[in-house]
């Protein structure tokens, strides 16, 4: 390792699996002929590239494969890492915690500034109809106006929680529906979104510093001083050896 150790904090992990949450309990309602809901169907959430599901839809010509069949589905992939310049702050600065509650164990434990790192995420939106797309993609666009905050366990060690903006940066959409008889037509939105976080470094545990020595005096120098008397003049001179 760079460092010398081996330590994984599970921080890209955890950012993950609080995005995907976001759209873990998205519904559509089905409505009859007379305009009553007739069913509501609860859209499954995959980590899965656009490209897979398509192939799945495209390579059964008979109409029965499951996925078509369960449509529509959302999936999502990481699409890249940048690092953030703008959310940098000193990397030599600390982050100390000690339990309190430990008597027996008085070490504090403490980790350096984390870097601050950008995470580009696909969202796939794949329906068999506008009217599903339209449902899934209104139950998403008001929370993010432009952006939505998650709060992450990032270090449950050092109690550290932190704020992770989720900022929805874009939306492309797709539909096949010129193509031919023989085509499954399919709709498709890709939702681009930013996701900032910060990945920590080695926690280290240090020792907690109890007593301090302090020697500000020039060895060999004698200093000189009078003590003043507020009724009169000076009555007092002394003389310390430091």
């Amino acid at each position: 390792m760079l460092n010398g150790q081996t330590y994984y904090h599970g921080a890209i992990r955890k950012t993950i699996v609080a995005f995907g949450r976001l759209f873990s309990d998205i519904k559509i309602a089905r409505q009859d002929n007379d305009g009553n809901v007739a069913q509501v169907v609860q859209v499954p959430l995959a980590y899965a590239p656009k490209e897979k599901w398509l192939v799945r839809i495209d390579s059964d010509p008979n109409l029965t494969n499951n996925v078509y069949v369960s449509l529509p589905r959302l999936s999502f992939e990481i699409i890249g890492y940048h690092y953030d310049a703008s959310r940098k702050t000193n990397k030599m600065n600390k982050i100390v915690c000690k339990d309190m509650t430990n008597t027996a164990n008085p070490n504090a434990k403490s980790v350096f500034s984390p870097a601050p790192y950008n995470i580009d995420i696909n969202l796939y939106v794949l329906t068999k109809t506008q009217e599903d797309a339209t449902q899934i993609i209104e139950q998403i666009l008001p929370i993010f106006n432009p952006e939505y905050t998650l709060s992450v366990n990032a270090l449950p060690d050092m109690e550290i929680v932190q704020d992770v903006p989720v900022i929805l940066n874009s939306i492309t959409a797709e539909d096949n529906y010129d193509g031919s008889f023989q085509e499954r037509r399919f709709v498709s939105h890709t939702l681009a979104f930013t996701v900032k976080t910060n990945i920590y470094g080695p926690v280290t545990e240090n020792g907690v510093i109890l007593t301090t020595t302090a020697n500000m005096s020039v060895p060999g120098r004698k200093y000189t001083a009078t003590a003043p008397d507020v009724n009169g003049p000076v009555t007092e001179n002394w003389e310390a050896q430091f």
